[in-house]
């Protein structure tokens, strides 16, 4: 057996609405066996969701563990969880898991470890902006294949409506406001704009489930960047978790 190829992790991917977990191949980015999904709102406390995903982590193979976060991190705690609970900031992930070995990131810097490393980026020079629609508006940034962590462009001032540009394109302004598909993707499309005019973005890769309506919306988007589809759609998060974590541990 290739010990290489055949190297597993762990990948976790929280959200807004829940948390999803996953073996994965970490040389191909495969899903071995089902996602499991753990559910919960933003306005869930902190304990029942460590618990559930203690419960769930222990029913899985002893791997190494990536967990993804919808927020900043520092190491293993969480600095900021925008769309959680407001008692998130100064948790330690790892404490509370009792996994000392884990490995955590943004979520959308998960997402976009998975298109870049082995995704609809894989190969790319240049700069790559991949953009995850979730309950809020996620972004990872990689400049000639090295992820620059952190950069939350969901949060960048919208130019014309006022407050961030993930309060008008996100999947959670899509269904509070009752948006149609033609509708968000015009109000996506400019907060597109505004990040690929930040970052000067070479490739620019949407994920998340909003993908599975792509041909739907796709010519709707009209970046200068070229614009694809995620490979990986709405499990790139527990992709390139479970990558960050086999990777690091190899």
């Amino acid at each position: 057996m290739n010990e290489v190829a055949d190297m597993k992790a762990i990948g976790v991917d929280v959200g807004g609405s829940g948390c999803r977990l996953a073996v994965v191949n970490v040389h191909t980015g495969r899903i071995e066996g089902d996602v499991e999904r753990l559910s919960h709102d933003v306005d869930t406390p902190t304990e029942p969701i460590f618990d559930a995903l203690s419960t769930a982590l222990n029913r899985m193979p002893d791997l190494p563990v990536g967990l993804g976060f919808p927020g900043r991190v520092h190491g293993t705690t969480v600095r900021t969880a925008p769309n959680l609970r407001s008692t998130w900031p100064g948790t330690d992930l790892a404490g509370r898991l009792a996994r000392p070995d884990l490995v955590v990131l943004n979520d959308a810097d998960a997402a976009a470890v998975a298109e870049v490393r082995l995704g609809s980026a894989a190969g790319e020079a240049g700069t790559v902006l991949t953009v995850t629609v979730g309950t809020g508006l996620g972004s990872g940034l990689h400049r000639n294949g090295r992820l620059v962590p952190g950069c939350e462009f969901g949060l960048l001032p919208h130019p014309t409506r006022g407050d961030v540009l993930e309060t008008h394109a996100s999947g959670r302004a899509r269904d509070v406001e009752g948006l149609d598909l033609a509708a968000w993707a015009d109000r996506f499309n400019e907060a597109l704009g505004v990040m690929e005019t930040a970052v000067d973005a070479d490739l620019i890769v949407v994920g998340g489930g909003i993908t599975e309506h792509w041909e739907a919306f796709e010519t709707r988007l009209q970046a200068n960047a070229a614009v694809r589809k995620a490979r990986f759609g709405s499990d790139a998060g527990v992709i390139g978790a479970a990558l960050m974590a086999g990777h690091l541990n190899a």
